[in-house]
């Protein structure tokens, strides 16, 4: 089967689960990245046959990744609500981000918390920088707070 027409859903019909229960637990992370706390995902569709994924993603304040990140699938953000830092560049919602497959980009860190609408063209995927991570940012020390 693959994604049904969606003719209007209000979010709030739509639970909120952790991130995790999409991406995986900490047991399916490396290590090295110490991911200890993950954000909340309502899925808004997704297609069975692709993977393909639209959602929104609430992130709490404090919340970073541990390095930078690339996936193997298309990848359109928009920043709706609070703030972000991708590497060391901030912005503030709204704006849009778009990632071919195997771009890095973060680490990610938010102050005071965000709200994304986020596009996956297929499975979720993530391979993670050796080169690139958080302890490299300038925010590293608020983000670890």
């Amino acid at each position: 089967m693959t994604r049904e027409a969606v003719n209007g859903v209000r979010f709030v019909d739509i639970p909120w689960q952790s991130t995790s229960s999409l991406w995986g637990d900490e047991s399916d992370q490396p290590a090295a990245l110490d991911i200890t706390e993950y954000g909340l995902a309502r899925v808004l569709s997704r297609d069975s046959a692709t993977g393909a994924t639209s959602l929104l993603i609430k992130e709490p304040p404090g919340w970073h990744t541990a390095a930078a990140e690339a996936h193997s699938v298309y990848q359109e953000d928009i920043l709706l609500e609070g703030d972000c830092w991708y590497g060391e560049e901030h912005f503030e919602g709204p704006t849009y981000f778009s990632f071919p497959p195997g771009h890095f980009h973060g680490p990610m860190y938010t102050e005071t918390g965000a709200l994304w609408l986020v596009t996956l063209s297929g499975a979720f995927d993530v391979s993670y920088s050796d080169e690139i991570t958080v302890k490299d940012m300038s925010w590293y020390e608020r983000a670890t707070q």
